[in-house]
């Protein structure tokens, strides 16, 4: 543990944290010659992958409104994978992939914490009132 603690105290001497070169990096049109690229196409393919295996798992005692919700989620998703992979190959700054993350968070945090919840209640209360009508018997075989 004394080297592994050495080695990174040596690290941080030689290279102190620099805001100004962070915020230069934020501004910059992303390089496609970066070593960050191709992870990032990577995550995107991913992210793609993981999204459209959400979509398809099914789960079971899953409510019809969150069922309803399901698709809006996951083309949201969609659009904005394909419009982070657009700016990718545009090259455009970093602040750019930000804004865009916070908007589909933001987005998808409406959807299932505001929109979705009153739909929720609607059909727990169609259920309860469900409930108190005559349900017509099941015929015997003979």
């Amino acid at each position: 543990m004394g080297s592994a603690g050495s080695a990174c105290a040596s690290i941080a001497s030689q290279m102190p944290f620099d805001p100004a070169h962070f915020v230069e990096r934020f501004f910059s049109p992303f390089n496609p010659e970066s070593r960050f690229y191709w992870p990032a196409v990577y995550a995107l393919l991913l992210a793609l992958f993981a999204n459209i295996a959400w979509y398809n798992w099914r789960r079971r005692g899953v409510k019809p409104p969150e069922n309803a919700t399901k698709p809006w989620a996951f083309w949201i998703n969609v659009v904005f994978i394909i419009l982070m992979a657009t700016l990718l190959i545009a090259k455009v700054p970093f602040y750019f992939y930000a804004v865009l993350i916070a908007v589909n968070v933001g987005l998808l945090v409406y959807m299932y914490e505001f929109w979705l919840p009153p739909q929720e209640a609607a059909f727990e209360r169609e259920q309860r009132r469900r409930q108190y009508f005559p349900q017509p018997k099941k015929k015997r075989r003979r």
